[in-house]
């Protein structure tokens, strides 16, 4: 499924459903000389456009006369790219089997069932083109079945012909306010300042990335945890005299489940798409390493 969403050409209209939000977006994704570069244009609510590519995501706001350029995240995975490459890293963490040949946006596709072995992550149903592989459909369940959140294509043209410029923004930045991340302050960190002590089965880190902030310009170091399918992600920043209050406690939106934490000077905050036991468990053992 992820061979074929990052190979393939396509363009089509999807729903992102959670709660009694629901979003429709229209994705453009090409394929050149072995990159991808895709554009997603929002068809309700406040016009939003994004372009991403391998390396960065441009995000445009028209009402907010702002565009927003971060560099892609180490735990970037989003529909309809969701599992990893290997498949096989899974095992032991969740259980895998077909279900049954299904019709999506008008095509054949066929129902992988993907589910959690335990109470610290989520599981899904995955519906995968019949022809091309392109997942189609998918949908975020907690651990007693209930639909968290729901990505499906309603309509999908796959190996149709795209010129580069339906990959153009259809926004002009001009006379916009750009906020851009600096990517030659990003860098991999050799010398790790925090770890989260406790971890469920199978999660490992996978990536350990020290930046600044976008808009506070100050050093934030994010780790990234995962089962090779389910993504932590740990924030810690030192706050400074003119900072808001420290975010503490618990919250959540859709599926997504944070956590606010403090530990001396530093604000800890853990965010990822599994069940809020996960959270707490990861997000409530982060400490300097020096205190291993």
């Amino acid at each position: 499924m992820n061979q074929a969403a990052r190979r393939l050409d396509y363009e089509g209209v999807f729903v992102y459903q959670h709660e009694t939000h629901l979003e429709a977006m229209r994705i453009i994704h090409k394929v050149e000389n072995g990159a991808a570069r895709e554009r997603l244009v929002s068809l309700n609510g406040a016009p939003r456009e994004i372009i991403r590519d391998e390396r960065k995501v441009t995000c445009y706001w028209p009402d907010k006369n702002s565009v927003m350029v971060e560099y892609r995240k180490a735990d970037s995975q989003t529909f309809p790219v969701i599992l990893p490459e290997r498949i096989q890293d899974l095992d032991g963490y969740y259980a895998i089997r077909l279900g049954n040949m299904e019709r999506i946006a008008g095509r054949p596709a066929q129902l992988v069932i993907v589910k959690t072995v335990d109470q610290y992550r989520y599981g899904y149903h995955l519906w995968a083109d019949k022809e091309t592989g392109l997942l189609l459909k998918a949908d975020l369940l907690d651990t007693r079945g209930k639909i968290l959140e729901q990505f499906m294509f309603t309509h999908i043209n796959i190996g149709t012909k795209i010129p580069a410029s339906a990959l153009a923004p259809g926004v002009a930045g001009e006379g916009m306010v750009w906020h851009r991340e600096d990517d030659d302050q990003k860098t991999t960190s050799t010398k790790p300042g925090w770890v989260a002590a406790r971890l469920p089965k199978g999660f490992r880190l996978s990536a350990r990335i020290s930046r600044q902030a976008l808009m506070r310009k100050r050093p934030v170091e994010h780790l990234v945890y995962t089962d090779g399918l389910a993504a932590v992600s740990v924030f810690v920043e030192k706050r400074g005299d003119d900072s808001k209050p420290f975010m503490l406690g618990p919250s959540h939106m859709g599926a997504v489940n944070v956590l606010g934490s403090r530990v001396d000077d530093y604000q800890i905050t853990t965010v990822g798409e599994v069940p809020a036991e996960t959270i707490a468990l990861i997000g409530g053992s982060v400490t300097p390493v020096a205190n291993q």
